[in-house]
């Protein structure tokens, strides 16, 4: 099941709340009886934070946030074992993020459902994952858990992806690292390693010849780059206590 970035696009304004979740409870089989479906959509609105009286609203009378929390409810109707969340929290005011972020993460521990969260803000990311897929143009650059891609050694992408989260904290520094060049057309990516059009650390011709080998930093921690590991260890941290 999906989550998705904006829910104006994928909640059919002529359909009351309650509807949108019946359908799902109903095309997957998990109630059919109506009493008993009418009863699953007021609990999931009740998993959700949401008055049981929403179900007769239209998506029109909703909020943004309570928008995406009517598409959270519909994504766990059907009881998944994993639910896509695609950026669910971007297109929402930055008042009720952390809101419908915490909802998220309180719903899936609950429910225990695999959680795959696509975002490119690595502070919510931190937050949330257990494990970390970093891309570029579609390829993976790193992967590993929370904790190894918040620390040396980095891909490079990597690097400057975590120089970008705003920290307001004085007591923590931050590298900056600035990225040059135009972005490459997915459509049209360039030969070799992806990112080498744009990385600050490029060896060589052999970054536009080759795709990089996945190096293993250690048992769960890959990082696909032509730059030695031992030269990756040697990065400073991107993100630590001021001194």
């Amino acid at each position: 099941q999906m989550i998705f970035q904006n829910p104006d696009d994928t909640l059919n304004p002529s359909i009351s709340v309650g509807g949108h979740i019946a359908r799902v409870i109903r095309k997957f089989g998990v109630e059919t009886d109506p009493a008993k479906v009418q009863e699953r959509v007021y609990k999931l609105l009740d998993l959700v934070k949401l008055p049981r009286d929403f179900a007769t609203r239209r998506p029109r009378q909703l909020s943004g946030g309570q928008k995406q929390r009517v598409g959270i409810a519909r994504a766990f109707a059907g009881n998944p074992a994993m639910v896509v969340a695609d950026e669910p929290v971007s297109a929402l005011d930055v008042s009720v993020q952390a809101a419908v972020t915490e909802l998220l993460m309180d719903i899936q521990r609950e429910h225990g459902t695999t959680l795959l969260f696509i975002s490119h803000d690595l502070s919510v990311v931190r937050y949330l994952a257990d494990r970390i897929i970093v891309m570029y143009l579609g390829q993976i650059m790193e992967s590993g858990e929370t904790s190894e891609i918040f620390a040396p050694p980095y891909h490079p992408y990597t690097e400057a992806l975590l120089s970008a989260i705003p920290i307001a904290d004085p007591n923590v520094k931050k590298r900056h690292i600035v990225l040059e060049g135009a972005l490459p057309s997915v459509l049209d990516p360039p030969k070799g390693c992806p990112f080498n059009t744009r990385c600050p650390k490029k060896l060589g011709d052999i970054c536009d010849r080759e795709m990089p080998p996945v190096q293993k930093a250690s048992d769960g921690h890959g990082i696909a780059c032509h730059i030695p590991l031992d030269e990756l260890r040697k990065s400073e941290a991107v993100i630590k206590a001021a001194s």
